[in-house]
């Protein structure tokens, strides 16, 4: 489950996620809508968590070839 909370902080507008383990914070940009910033802010997480885990599996492999 997760889910996001909307704050001020220092006069900025920030969003924060929480769920699957970790919590990321980050500004909501100039023009975009929190929604938005939200489900960026996911996809983000997502790929760049898919991309750590292809790596990880790519280096375990090519260390049993050897």
């Amino acid at each position: 489950m997760v889910f996001f909370i909307f704050f001020l902080e220092g006069g900025i507008t920030k969003i924060e996620a929480k769920g699957f383990g970790i919590s990321i914070t980050t500004k909501v940009e100039k023009g975009e809508s929190p929604l938005e910033s939200a489900g960026s802010l996911v996809s983000n997480e997502k790929r760049i968590r898919k991309s750590r885990y292809y790596s990880l599996v790519k280096s375990t492999n090519e260390k049993t070839i050897n």
